[in-house]
């Protein structure tokens, strides 16, 4: 998970060269509970700060795009956003997904899930890659 400006939720793409980067910042242990970044974390989350402007999607645009409540639950690679304030860089979407309520998933309305991650990334896992 990459969190850039501290609300802007990206994958690595949108890195595109160390030119890009003006600071940058590491957490590979699950925080405590109290952080407000808490369940976005399983796998380690990347900060970074950038140079250039980065495009991006508020949750309520993305639910109005799906007509659905603007303030329905969003999720980013199957981990719900606990807080309205994270935003989704439009060039990091790889697929929206609407999902039903179904006896699997618990659900009690039809959310929508961000994958940041192409289908390759998700069965495989993904490969760190050097930076230009």
């Amino acid at each position: 998970m990459l969190l850039i400006d501290e609300h802007i939720i990206a994958n690595k793409k949108i890195i595109t060269s160390k030119e890009d980067i003006e600071e940058i910042g590491v957490i590979k242990d699950k925080p405590r509970r109290e952080t407000h970044f808490y369940n976005l974390t399983a796998n380690g989350i990347l900060f970074a700060k950038l140079k250039k402007e980065i495009p991006y999607k508020t949750q309520a645009e993305l639910n109005t795009f799906l007509d659905l409540d603007e303030n329905n639950p969003v999720y980013v690679n199957g981990y719900l956003l606990e807080h309205d304030t994270y935003t989704i860089a439009t060039e990091s979407i790889a697929e929206v997904e609407l999902v039903a309520p179904n006896n699997e998933n618990n659900l009690t309305e039809k959310v929508i899930n961000i994958w940041t991650l192409t289908q390759e990334e998700r069965e495989n896992g993904c490969a760190l890659s050097q930076m230009k």
